[in-house]
Parts: structure tokens; C-alpha cells; sequence
């Protein structure tokens, strides 16, 4: 029995950590919200995504194949631009091996 209490407790406890938590965070975008300059640029940024959603919903719309092979061109960089980090690091390790 006591070992259920305690459970009981300990996942009380986790929740009202989290609730603490998403609070102070929904708290502070809204104080953050009474800033002018704040609101401005959330505004701007809104509008940005529209426009940039807009076009590219519009272009998956009428040219799926085109959406298709641009998105798999975008991966293929994300990709190789990975692999060269990858061996700028490896390199990098190399050297301040041989270095010490």
C-alpha cells in the first residue's frame, strides 16, 4: 500500500512539474506579446509563412512531379552538405591527434 502512495505521488509530483512548466512557458509568449517590436516581427514572420506555404502549396498543386524532384534535390544537399561536415570533423580529430 505504501508503495502505491508513493507512486501515486511521484506521478502527481511529474505533473504538476509539467503543468508548471507550460505554464511559464504560454505566461511568458503572452507578457512577451505586449512588446510593440515583438508583435511586429511575430506579425511579420506570420506573414512570411503564408506567403512562403502559399506558393509552395500552389506549386505542389499544379506540378506534383516538379515538388517531388525539388524536394528530393533539397535532401540529396542536406545529405552531402552532412558528409562533408562529417569529414571536416573526422579531419579535425586527425590532426589533433597527430598534433599532441
Amino acid at each position: 500500500m505504501k508503495e502505491q502512495v508513493y507512486k501515486t505521488e511521484k506521478f502527481a509530483n511529474r505533473d504538476f512539474i509539467k503543468g508548471l512548466t507550460i505554464g511559464t512557458i504560454i505566461g511568458e509568449a503572452a507578457i512577451s506579446m505586449l512588446n510593440e517590436g515583438t508583435r511586429t516581427k511575430v506579425n511579420k514572420l506570420v506573414k512570411d509563412i503564408k506567403k512562403v506555404t502559399t506558393n509552395k502549396s500552389f506549386i505542389l498543386q499544379n506540378n506534383p512531379s516538379e515538388a517531388k524532384r525539388n524536394c528530393i534535390s533539397g535532401i540529396k544537399r542536406i545529405f552531402s552538405t552532412i558528409e562533408a561536415l562529417n569529414n571536416t570533423i573526422e579531419k579535425a580529430i586527425v590532426n589533433q591527434r597527430t598534433s599532441k
